[in-house]
């Protein structure tokens, strides 16, 4: 797809309607610019807060994908309440987190 748009007062630019929907871009949303080879590559980005950066660390993307798996095919046991999980850990040798070289991160910075 190409579209043709002009260079504006204040260095600003225009995206073409099309282009805007091409890509599903909202106002507001994030784009980086950058030249390559004497163009003007314009990318969509998504930028994560600092404080939610926690969650993009490689260990903690590989947990949450592999309790989507196991919440889609039922692997994933459902508790009424906290006193019913915790009470289920006496039951095992360890307890579920325990082993899994899982640590709190809640006060590290990032």
């Amino acid at each position: 797809m190409s579209a043709l748009t002009k260079l504006r007062n204040r260095s600003q630019v225009t995206l073409p309607k099309e282009v805007v929907k091409a890509l599903n871009l909202k106002i507001g949303d994030d784009l980086k610019v950058e030249v390559k080879s004497g163009r003007v590559v314009i990318t969509p980005i998504a930028v994560i807060p600092k404080e939610e950066l926690w969650a993009w660390k490689p260990e903690i993307r590989e947990a949450i994908i592999e309790g989507q798996k196991e919440a889609r095919t039922g692997k994933l046991k459902a508790y009424e309440s906290l006193d019913e999980m915790f009470a289920g850990w006496d039951d095992e040798e360890e307890g579920p987190m325990e082993g899994n070289n899982v640590q709190d991160t809640t006060d590290q910075p990032v």
